[in-house]
This record gives structure tokens, sequence and C-alpha cells, in this order.
């Protein structure tokens, strides 16, 4: 299959999946809001570049995770094995700050560390985009590696 076909593909999946991203996060961010209480202390904007960032580096690496297993059970294994140590060590379920030293860089090179810490900053502390440019760098890296690697070993089958 040609590899402009492949992109049109990776980019139609990407797109498919931002266009659902608004109405859910607004959903989310809504009852956060009203019925959890959580301020909005940053920019609402802001707040939607993150959110559209973050959504475009999980659709590149769940493109690149999806691109070479054969079955439907070798992608949702090769999926537990990319995205639980995310959830494990990126502060979803425990604060980033409990794991040990030596483990930091490596916690804060996460794509959900980043995206966590750019979210509550601009939820929860009205951080402007100066202070998060690690944390969108860091996204943006993410995103633009895993949708070259993609792109290159995507095979149909």
């Amino acid at each position: 299959m040609p590899r402009r076909r492949v992109a049109a593909t990776c980019w139609a999946q990407l797109l498919s999946r931002l266009l659902f991203l608004i109405p859910e996060a607004g959903a989310l961010l809504l009852f956060a809001y009203y019925g959890l209480d959580v301020p909005l202390r940053g920019s609402v904007l802001l707040l939607t570049g993150i959110s559209l960032l973050g959504a475009l580096a999980f659709s590149g690496l769940g493109l690149l995770t999806a691109a070479r297993p054969r079955t439907i059970e070798g992608v949702s294994g090769l999926m537990n094995l990319v995205m639980v140590p995310m959830w494990i060590f990126s502060g979803i379920f425990f604060s980033t700050e409990r794991f040990p030293e030596g483990m930091q860089p490596f916690v804060q090179a996460l794509p959900l560390t980043a995206l966590n810490d750019a979210l509550r900053g601009v939820m929860l502390e009205g951080t402007g985009p100066a202070a998060l440019v690690p944390e969108l760098a860091i996204l943006a890296v993410w995103g633009a590696v895993s949708f070259v690697l993609a792109l290159k070993l995507f095979r149909w089958q």
C-alpha cells in the first residue's frame, strides 16, 4: 500500500479523534466545574490547546502501538504495555514526588506526566503558556516522533 494512503488514513484517524475530543472534554470540564467545584483559574483557550496537543501525542502513540501487530489481542497487549506504566508513574493514582529520585527523569519524560502537569497548572494555578513550555515540548516531541515512526512502520493486513 502506498505511503500516501497510509498517511491519509493516519490523518483521518487523528481528525476523527479530535472531533470527539471537543464534546468529551467539554462535558468533563463542565461536570468538574459545576458538579465538583474544580476551579478553572487559567485560560480556557490554553486549556483547549493543551488538550489538543495531548490528543495529538496520544493519537500518535496509539497509531504507533497498532502499527505492527497482526491481531486485536496483540494490539491490546501492547497498549497495556504502553499505558499501564504511564498510569502508575504519571501522577494519576500516586504523586510523582513519591517515586525515587533516580526514576524522576523517566517519570517526567512521560507524555501523561506532561499532560497532567500542564492541565493541572492551567486549571488549578492559572499558569500561563510560558511556564508550560517544558510540558508542551514533551507532548510535541512524543506526538511528532510517534507519528513519524507509525507512518514508517504501519502495514496493512
